[in-house]
């Protein structure tokens, strides 16, 4: 007489897990156009300049130069980690981009090369940020970003934006108040 083989109940559930898995990396890869947007860890840039417009006064900081290296480190740390899934809708209209530069204090950092963050969110053709300071849409951790002078609807919303604050007010351009 011979036993029916046992079914074991892991082995379809395992199984049914695992294409579950599959198919959300699969859809999320399809949709950012990243493999790795699951990755917790943030590669690194290198900006080629970076620009603070300060309430009306345009510096701009290249390679090398005093104040660089500070905000290089700063914005890595402050890119380590992301709260959205989806872009933010929000826009940066003619008026608050002409706030920015004559009025207000946002960071700005241009690259050389494409950059994406392992996010969900689909960055292509990426090659500027935007981080209000002291500015409209300020304390909201928003990023902007945009490519070729021209900024995306929607912004990304960093886990925490203290470094780039400590940053912008060692280098004096930040009160130590704010």
């Amino acid at each position: 007489m011979e036993t029916q083989p046992k079914i074991k109940l892991w082995q379809p559930v395992f199984v049914l897990f695992s294409v579950a898995l599959f198919i959300l990396w699969l859809i999320n890869t399809l949709n950012t156009g990243n493999v790795l947007w699951f990755l917790p860890i943030q590669p690194v840039y290198e900006p080629s300049r970076i620009v603070i417009h300060n309430y009306g006064e345009t510096v701009t900081i290249k390679r090398g130069e005093a104040g660089y290296t500070e905000l290089k480190n700063a914005l890595d740390e402050t890119f380590t980690g992301f709260t959205n899934a989806a872009l933010v809708p929000i826009g940066l209209s003619e008026e608050t981009m002409r706030r920015y530069n004559e009025e207000e204090l946002v960071l700005e950092a241009y690259y050389a090369d494409d950059i994406s963050f392992n996010t969900s969110v689909r960055m292509n053709n990426i090659r500027q940020l935007l981080l209000p300071i002291d500015a409209t849409h300020a304390g909201n951790r928003y990023l902007f970003i945009g490519a070729n002078g021209k900024w995306l609807a929607g912004a990304m919303v960093v886990e925490d934006d203290q470094p780039i604050m400590d940053a912008m007010r060692d280098l004096g351009y930040l009160k130590p108040d704010s």
